[in-house]
């Protein structure tokens, strides 16, 4: 059997996507080391990545598609929508999710803060450290900031320019471990005046980035229907109020909606009534159409469990026999259920255990 074909935002091992590819592959292959049994696609967009998984070019995807310290990345979810501007032969499916914590480093090869003359890296990443820029900017005017393909085209950058810094993973440091230095932001504090007194290069420090990896299908239930992770909830005073159970998984619909009165209510209430939790409503503009919108929405559950198939149907109605793009309900696949297990680490511990093998080290 081929190596499967997996294809992330370039360079490799420079960006967080490859990051994200390299844990999808462990829990593919069953082994720490299963990107080696994998056949790397290293692409210079998210959405070449997305055109490559629609078209067969690679089996699987991956794409970062939000962050918590910058919102949701506009490239993916367009170059996502376009996928259902007409019929097509053949489409991917989110079939697993990853989800990353933000933590980023100032590199160059000197090491030597009054040598940067330029900061180089991808827009999201210069983004979530505005206020670090922002400082260096204030108190160092003459240095320029520009935005990068990916963050490792930054490291690449830094590479071949003593006075370029790349703001990039700790897992790009590794990687170049022998040409490049973390940047001494002490040394820029005491001689340059640089107004930042923080470890972290982050406006916030426990940012965290999702990925979705896009496959030829919609993933198989990882768990039998009506497996929940079941969380006490507790008022102010730290009371027990009660339980909810969650669902493991989540499945992401785009919703293709006329714009009449009630056709959300109605799309809502679908899972509402049957006790099935939206997670997320996201509005994306519909293009060629000013003012209009179609929405992606994240439920818990499985695209196969019965109820969350009943909700589907229900909002299609008469409509499902239509071509996929032109249905109100577009099924775009289901993953685990990233955010729960974050905010659960016991939870979260244990479907590592499960899915992924022991000796994968995990760096958060």
């Amino acid at each position: 059997m081929a190596a499967p074909r997996i294809a992330f935002l370039a360079p490799a091992r420079l960006t967080n996507g490859y990051t994200a590819a390299r844990r999808f592959a462990a829990h593919l292959h069953g082994k720490a080391n299963g990107i080696s049994a994998c056949t790397s696609v290293p692409l210079k967009s998210h959405a070449e990545i997305i055109q490559a998984a629609a078209d067969g070019a690679v089996d699987y995807g991956v794409i970062a598609v939000e962050n918590t310290l910058d919102g949701i990345i506009i490239e993916s979810i367009r170059e996502l929508e376009r996928l259902f501007e007409s019929e097509q032969k053949r489409r991917p499916f989110i079939c697993w999710e990853e989800l990353l914590p933000i933590r980023h480093l100032l590199l160059s090869r000197s090491g030597d803060f009054t040598k940067i003359r330029r900061i180089a890296s991808h827009a999201s990443a210069l983004r979530q450290c505005s206020r670090f820029l922002s400082a260096v900017q204030k108190a160092l005017p003459g240095v320029e900031i520009t935005t990068a393909l990916s963050t490792g085209q930054g490291v690449i950058d830094a590479l071949a320019d003593d006075s370029v810094a790349a703001m990039a993973s700790h897992e790009a440091l590794e990687a170049n471990s022998d040409a490049l230095r973390e940047v001494n932001l002490k040394q820029a504090r005491d001689l340059l005046g640089l107004d930042w007194d923080s470890n972290s290069l982050t406006d916030y420090s426990h940012g965290l980035t999702r990925f979705w990896v896009l496959g030829p299908g919609p993933a198989e239930s990882i768990l039998p229907t009506g497996n929940r992770i079941v969380v006490t909830q507790r008022d102010q005073l730290a009371q027990v109020t009660g339980t909810r159970d969650h669902h493991i998984q989540k499945t992401c619909y785009l919703l293709n909606l006329p714009d009449t009165a009630g056709s959300m209510h109605r799309a809502l209430g679908a899972f509402a009534q049957r006790g099935i939790s939206v997670a997320v409503l996201y509005p994306y503009p519909r293009l060629e159409r000013a003012f209009e919108y179609l929405f992606f929405a994240e439920i818990e559950g499985h695209c196969d469990d019965p109820l969350v198939a009943e909700a589907e149907a229900e909002i299609n109605g008469p409509l499902t026999a239509r071509p996929l793009h032109e249905r109100p309900c577009i099924l775009l696949g289901s993953y685990p259920n990233t955010p729960l297990l974050h905010r659960h680490p016991q939870h979260r511990d244990a479907f590592r255990r499960k899915f992924y093998p022991d000796d994968f080290l995990w760096p958060d």
